[in-house]
């Protein structure tokens, strides 16, 4: 789990990467890479696209180092890139999807609720595989930043304080957030079991 302060050396390997050491990124891509393959993928809900999306981010990292503040600590900063990165490729996985003639309606209902009621989902799931699949269903329909908000509190377990840094926000705003994305899950959640 996440640890409440970050490691020094991280700066450290962050300097030697800028003067050419290979051996340094390779290092941080070791110690952080399952963070954001986990983000990635509660993002992304597809575990091979998941690990196409964790490769843009570290390159984007590694090319973007020398603009890393290196008085700051390294995780927040890889975290936002990180992040931006999903929202992106939410964005043009969204602009690819095809809607049938029934998706295409012209009712007044929000395109949540739509969504909602195309998915049959079983009232008991046979295993946990189809519950996680219902919850990666359910956290998609949520608004980006609530989701967000979500996978980094009650999924990656980052305390208050780490996600307000990271967000850019009050520790309390991100509590807020973490508090609004569970409600509207919940609600979600029971919308999908009543069918």
């Amino acid at each position: 789990m996440w640890k409440e302060s970050y490691p020094e050396e991280d700066n450290e390997l962050v300097s030697r990467c800028r003067k050419g050491d290979p051996t340094a990124f390779e290092e941080l891509v070791q110690r952080y890479q399952q963070s954001i393959l986990n983000l990635a993928y509660h993002y992304i809900g597809n575990h091979h696209e998941s690990e196409d999306v964790a490769q843009k981010i570290f390159t984007k990292v590694y090319f973007s180092l020398r603009k890393f503040d290196i008085r700051r600590p390294f995780f927040p900063w890889l975290y936002r890139i990180a992040v931006n990165q999903c929202y992106d490729e939410l964005r043009r996985i969204r602009r690819q999807k095809t809607y049938t003639f029934s998706e295409l309606s012209l009712e007044e209902t929000s395109s949540i609720e739509k969504l909602i009621s195309n998915h049959t989902i079983p009232v008991e799931p046979a295993d946990g595989g189809e519950l996680r699949a219902l919850l990666h269903k359910l956290l998609d329909l949520l608004p980006e930043q609530q989701r967000m908000a979500l996978v980094m509190r009650d999924l990656n377990s980052i305390s208050y304080s780490k996600m307000a840094e990271i967000l850019k926000c009050t520790e309390q705003a991100a509590r807020l957030k973490v508090f609004r994305a569970r409600a509207r899950l919940k609600t979600l959640v029971e919308k999908a079991l009543k069918k």
